[in-house]
């Protein structure tokens, strides 16, 4: 027996197969998780937003009593400041969670051309470009969704923020597509 395969002893094509095919489950377990904890936490944002823009109306309006209470409205706007880096880590988390759900999701064809040098390559690559992309539009567009709510405008800008890295992949598709036809015809 050689060295090489007394160190290392590579699963065959069918159980690694097999084993894409079961993570699948993870995949979409990833997916809806990130996504819930996305949409979690950005209606959590939005009510305490609504809530602040609520009392500085009722304190405009009563500039008697603004005085007593600006010392609250002022730790307030302190509390809100500290969790807007934790509001956007949990963004971010969410944002990878829906990328690994997504990647994984794919993993099967990484699996199915793993044996063919040159085109094992440019899949993995591709889907991992594929999920990254759609995870930021999947990412963008829950937002805007949240946020057509209470601020249209910037639910507006996120919406066309998602809507630009599906329009990349589209044309990416598009184009190489046209190229095939033309180096067939």
């Amino acid at each position: 027996m050689n060295q090489k395969t007394e160190d290392h002893v590579e699963p065959s094509f069918g159980k690694r197969f097999q084993t894409a095919l079961k993570n699948l489950g993870i995949g979409i377990i990833f997916l809806m998780a990130g996504l819930f904890l996305l949409w979690h936490n950005e209606t959590e944002i939005l009510e305490r937003e609504i809530s602040i823009s609520q009392a500085e109306s009722v304190l405009s309006e009563n500039q008697d009593k603004a005085s007593a209470q600006q010392g609250q409205s002022n730790e307030e706007s302190r509390n809100l400041e500290s969790t807007t880096l934790f509001n956007w880590g949990l963004r971010f988390a969410g944002w990878i969670i829906v990328f690994l759900g997504l990647a994984t999701l794919f993993k099967p064809l990484v699996v199915l051309v793993d044996k063919i040098p040159f085109l094992w390559n440019f899949v993995g690559r591709g889907i991992t470009v594929f999920a990254l992309l759609s995870s930021c539009s999947l990412t963008l567009i829950l937002l805007s969704a949240v946020w057509m709510v209470a601020r249209p405008v910037f639910g507006a800008v996120l919406l066309l923020s998602g809507i630009v890295p599906l329009f990349i992949l589209y044309r990416s598709g598009r184009r190489a597509r046209l190229r095939h036809a033309l180096r067939n015809a």
